[in-house]
């Protein structure tokens, strides 16, 4: 039996950093900010890394460096990109046998545009990602501890199926819905998230999915608190992440580290909560385990890179700043 299986995207990741890559002011902006540059022109890149990404792949390396047995499902292309996300499984100690492989298919790929700040902006192509097959999974293989669910590709019927799965198994299940899922709203997604352990997701998805401004965090908390089993986990950046478990809630500070990049960072936060989860029984313990993961990430460039490799010391996790909330 597996200590945690993954379920969701695997992608292949190309890392662009420009300082060509301008950084100004825009109202209309999701962020207030834009990163232009102009077309038509040859863009001279600072540097370029390629990497393998996507939730499925990003958390089960979390896993597998902290020691668990784990097992990845997501879909691939029969390409180069595809053995290259098989290759780097195998490497970290995944079991890839889950993949499916679709033939003539074409693998998931992003492109990320870097600015200095750390931030980005990323062109998506999901190609294979989007298109796992519910029937091809191997259904009696999935004996886990914990189902790890990224994104799905808005594919509810089979997220169904995965928690019908994991009831009838007595498995814990974390999701960290994708953008296709929280699109089709909260009354669409309450019945799933009632059947899952912890619920993880940033500010902004949590408040489209409540259908209101991201500044209205007391009235995004009330609404999701009391769905998932366990806990809701809401990240909010250079902010720090929230945690409402029953009537108790935690407010927990990210560690001060210059930030290159912040791709995988939420992957590294929620797959380090359910490993801390999976080391210890405590949520506050979990909340810094996922905090020291992604402060590894943001480091670097890649969203595996840093995910750290042994669990942080009793010294490390006393430096994460975790206070009660209201």
């Amino acid at each position: 039996m597996y200590d945690v299986i993954t379920i969701g995207s695997a992608t292949r990741d190309v890392f662009v950093k420009s300082t060509a890559f301008e950084i100004h002011s825009k109202d209309h902006s999701t962020s207030s900010v834009e990163g232009c540059f102009p077309l038509g022109s040859k863009i001279e890149i600072d540097e370029l890394v390629l990497e393998t990404g996507g939730g499925a792949t990003n958390a089960a390396t979390t896993f597998s460096r902290l020691g668990h047995r784990v097992a990845t499902v997501a879909a691939i292309g029969d390409d180069a990109p595809g053995t290259a996300i098989m290759n780097v499984l195998s490497a970290e100690g995944v079991d890839p046998s889950h993949l499916q492989v679709l033939k003539g298919g074409r693998t998931g790929y992003s492109v990320i545009l870097l600015a200095g700040s750390g931030e980005r902006t990323v062109l998506v192509f999901r190609g294979a990602a989007e298109k796992l097959n519910a029937s091809a999974i191997p259904w009696r293989s999935l004996a886990a501890k914990w189902l790890y669910i990224s994104s799905i590709g808005g594919d509810l019927k089979l997220m169904g199926k995965i928690l019908d799965h994991a009831a009838r198994r007595k498995i814990k299940v974390a999701w960290n819905p994708g953008s296709k899922e929280i699109r089709q709203g909260l009354r669409a997604l309450t019945p799933l998230i009632k059947k899952v352990d912890l619920f993880n997701l940033n500010k902004e998805e949590a408040a489209q999915l409540v259908s209101t401004d991201p500044q209205n965090f007391t009235h995004i908390v009330k609404s999701l608190r009391s769905l998932p089993r366990r806990a809701l986990i809401v990240t909010d950046g250079l902010a720090g992440a929230y945690a409402a478990e029953g009537e108790k809630a935690w407010h927990c500070n990210v560690i001060d580290v210059p930030r290159i990049n912040v791709t995988g960072a939420g992957d590294a936060f929620g797959s380090g909560v359910v490993a801390g989860l999976l080391k210890k029984d405590d949520i506050r313990y979990a909340l810094a385990v996922g905090t020291w993961n992604a402060t590894g990430v943001v480091q670097q460039m890649g969203a595996k890179r840093g995910i750290i490799r042994s669990y942080p010391s009793a010294a490390a996790i006393k430096k994460v700043v975790i206070r009660p909330w209201k």
